[in-house]
């Protein structure tokens, strides 16, 4: 009559059934289900002609057989019957993202979870895609932790720009394409939430790790908490020193200075010069058990006696924004000319004046952020002195600055 031709149905081989039914069915002779019958299950299915493959699974599905055989795959298993059922034409991919710099991972491929496929099957489909999710959020716990390397092998803020900054992975349900009339679509994206887990690394502690960099490269410290240790010798008025501090972050660094002493009364002044020939001076005042000095740099130190040889002090130093405290012991012989002593200390540090300011103004960018004086292309020598003080700061070069220039912005080349 003109119609088209009704496609031909194949039915399902009797002898294959029946070695399906004997490695899925619990028998005197098989009383446990074993990863073998797995394995022989799958081979059975992929002598199926391809034309009644799919009658084959839904059959199965009826008699329970899919579902047993379904609940006994692990995630290997699983890939390969999915890929099978692909290959016969009963699923459909739905094509994943490609792989990102230092191993960035992209959108995982699934299935289609086509509500008119076999109920067991399509529990197989969402454990896939479950599967896929676990291994994809494992992949960028990895990448985090390759990007936090990355960011601390960085010699320059440019280089640093140049690393970017840490992206995020985009896993959400409309990935499992699941139609909102789907009666099992909630029940289905319940179980890939639950399935996914969660990265020990996140995208805030790398952005973290970023910015306390840009601030080592520019001659600034991080905030975070310190450790210290102090240990001093002196004759008469020559003083040796060396202190050792810890970062909450894990760098290290051992300061050894020398200088002379000097008292009159309760004051004592302190010169001293480390090893790069920068000196730094500490006038204290000390009024029975309690002293108070300051610093060259800024740091202001109360201390209170508590016992003979020991002092309890707390320290602020509003210029590097640090506060902390700990204790400290001193040793002198009977002259009181040979002084030795150890302090040991702690402290936390936050946001100077400078960068707390800083922090306030919407026109100074962030370590990743495009200067706003670019996209006019404003050229570097066109800058106002105090702006070009201000990105010089932050890294920028007159070259860098002419080679971004050049560059459309983001926003441009989004339109």
């Amino acid at each position: 009559m003109g119609g088209r031709l009704r496609p031909t149905t194949v039915p399902v081989p009797e002898d294959v059934y029946a070695t399906l039914q004997s490695h899925l069915t619990r028998s005197l002779s098989n009383p446990f289900l074993t990863g073998s019958d797995v394995q022989a299950t799958h081979a059975a299915l992929g002598s199926v002609p391809r034309e009644a493959y799919r009658a084959t699974l839904e059959r199965m599905d009826r008699d329970g057989l899919l579902a047993t055989y379904v609940s006994r795959m692990d995630a290997p298993s699983r890939q390969s019957f999915l890929e099978q059922a692909a290959s016969n034409g009963v699923l459909q991919r739905r094509p994943g993202g490609t792989m990102g710099e230092l191993g960035m991972p992209g959108r995982p491929e699934v299935f289609v979870n086509d509500p008119k496929l076999p109920g067991a099957l399509r529990d197989a489909v969402n454990a896939h895609a479950t599967d896929t999710g676990h291994a994809a959020v494992q992949a960028y716990d990895a990448y985090l932790r390759r990007y936090g390397d990355a960011v601390e092998q960085t010699d320059s803020l440019r280089a640093l720009r140049a690393l970017g900054p840490p992206q995020a992975l985009e896993l959400r349900e409309t990935m499992l394409g699941l139609a909102w009339a789907d009666p099992q679509r909630e029940r289905y994206e319940a179980a890939w939430k639950a399935g996914l887990g969660r990265p020990q690394a996140s995208q805030v502690q790398a952005y973290e790790k970023a910015s306390a960099r840009a601030l080592v490269l520019s001659g600034q410290q991080p905030a975070g908490v310190f450790l210290t240790a102090e240990a001093s010798a002196s004759h008469d008025l020559f003083k040796l020193k060396a202190e050792a501090r810890l970062e909450s972050r894990g760098s290290a660094d051992v300061q050894t200075q020398a200088g002379v002493v000097a008292k009159a009364g309760p004051l004592e002044l302190e010169l001293m010069t480390d090893a790069h020939g920068k000196t730094e001076s500490e006038l204290q005042l000390s009024v029975g058990i309690a002293s108070v000095s300051r610093d060259s740099e800024g740091k202001t130190e109360l201390s209170l006696g508590a016992g003979p040889h020991a002092r309890a002090q707390a320290t602020l130093n509003p210029r590097t924004a640090e506060f902390g405290g700990g204790v400290s012991f001193e040793l002198s012989d009977k002259s009181h000319q040979h002084h030795a002593g150890l302090k040991l200390g702690y402290g936390l540090r936050g946001l100077s004046p400078e960068r707390a300011a800083q922090a306030l103004r919407d026109d100074i960018p962030g370590v990743f952020s495009r200067p706003k004086d670019l996209d006019p292309g404003m050229a570097w020598d066109a800058l106002p002195a105090e702006r070009r003080a201000l990105y010089e700061r932050q890294g920028w070069t007159r070259e860098e600055w002419a080679e971004d220039s050049r560059r459309p912005s983001p926003h441009v080349r989004g339109q």
